[in-house]
């Protein structure tokens, strides 16, 4: 069954014989008050909101791991935009510092690293020169300070970033996460997820360090210490220029990324569910606001959700039914917007035949129903058509690569 929700079927308030397939669209029907109609219109609602509260009881219960402190741990000097081009990093620019704790994004506060990139990324704040434009609101040593920034554009998906990261655990390693053909790192026997420990018997304490060590010894095989699984092991490799894409600086050839620190929380199920609303309600506003830059485009459709909810499976069982809670609030939400064909279009329908004191004409309904049944359909293509590209199933305008840290994660590639 797709995750497409549904609508409340009440004859009495618009009739959808014609487009269901039926044929006694003209068939007379008992009258049905005004607060039953409502009440049967929300309920489809009540029961999604009802279902993503069970499901965060058990979340409440066995908790939840996520990356629950907000305080800065890496500032890039440089990111990615979307692009392809490397440019100075926002937050660095602005002065912001590892160590620094954000309080809150535009004025909104945040309570966890994910709050705040979804909040930085649906801001609708800009300069009188259309520039995007987002207030930090952080602690610095017991002082708090308001530091204004100009997010850049990254990824496919063109959402904003300030090149910043959270804090590692206390193994701040680089993690392979990929590894690129005929180059020394899978020559050499290296593995996805193994962890760089050491370069020559030195600790690779960041992304920059590992950068500059390779350049400092292009000419050298160098011997990398891995850990992988409980063993410790150590493989000679030789850096190489990928001269054929047109690059300058000598790499192993692996996308890596960092284990970040992570606490397991135990959040109740009412602030579960208002946090999902609250994400809901300012995703919406930024859809409608022309200063932000979310569109349609970023929004998914059924394969989109599809999509979203493997990659949550693979993650854990409590990533993926956090998914499902989240779902289904925003279909809640979703249906009870004022739109016709949804249940929040029957409500409008039963309204306006209760201010004016008699049942709509039916023909109106059903034109009103059957227009808004097309731009539905219209628009669940146009959202799958992207969802499509972002699983590459359908290709996206290369971009060139850049060899350092990317913009909203540290996967690297060296």
């Amino acid at each position: 069954m797709l995750p497409l929700g549904g609508y409340v079927s009440l004859p009495q308030l618009a009739d959808m014989g014609r487009i269901e397939g039926g044929d006694n669209h003209h068939k007379k029907l008992p009258p049905i008050s005004y607060t039953d109609k409502m009440v049967v219109a929300v309920m489809g609602a009540v029961f999604n909101i009802l279902f993503a509260f069970l499901i965060s009881l058990i979340i409440w219960g066995y908790g939840r791991e996520v990356i629950k402190s907000t305080t800065i741990g890496t500032v890039l000097e440089h990111i990615v935009n979307s692009e392809g081009n490397k440019v100075p990093g926002p937050g660095h620019q602005s002065g912001l510092k590892a160590g620094d704790t954000i309080l809150k994004v535009d004025g909104e506060s945040i309570n966890d690293w994910w709050s705040y990139m979804n909040t930085l990324a649906i801001g609708v704040g800009r300069t009188d020169d259309g520039i995007p434009e987002s207030t930090l609101t952080i602690e610095r040593e017991g002082d708090i300070l308001n530091i204004i920034t100009n997010p850049e554009l990254i990824s496919s998906e063109r959402m904003r970033s300030i090149g910043i990261l959270p804090q590692t655990d206390s193994k701040s390693e680089p993690v392979v996460l990929r590894l690129e053909h005929n180059m020394p790192a899978i020559q050499a026997g290296l593995k996805v997820y193994d962890r760089l420990k050491e370069l020559n018997g030195e600790p690779i304490t960041s992304g920059a360090f590992l950068k500059s060590y390779l350049s400092k010894n292009q000419n050298e095989n160098i011997a990398v210490t891995v850990e992988r699984g409980s063993e410790e092991i150590i493989l000679s490799i030789k850096p190489r220029i990928k001269t054929e894409s047109g690059e300058t600086e000598p790499r192993f050839g692996f996308a890596y990324d960092y284990d970040y620190k992570v606490e397991r929380v135990h959040e109740n199920p009412l602030k579960q569910i208002y946090g999902f609303a609250q994400t809901m309600q300012r995703t919406l506003y930024a859809l409608i606001n022309t200063q932000s830059d979310i569109g349609l485009k970023n929004m998914s459709g059924p394969i989109g959700i599809i999509h979203g909810l493997n990659v949550m499976a693979r993650e854990g069982w409590v990533d993926f039914i956090w998914f499902i809670a989240l779902i289904n609030v925003n279909l809640a939400l979703f249906n009870i917007l004022p739109i016709p064909v949804l249940d929040g279009g029957h409500m409008v329908f039963a309204t306006l035949s209760k201010i004016i004191k008699k049942p709509l004409p039916i023909k109106f309904m059903e034109s009103v129903q059957a227009v808004f049944i097309s731009l539905l359909i219209i628009f669940i293509i146009y959202v799958t058509f992207f969802d499509l590209r972002r699983i590459k199933i359908f290709p996206t305008e290369t971009r060139p690569s850049v060899n350092n840290n990317e913009a909203v994660t540290n996967n690297g590639n060296e």
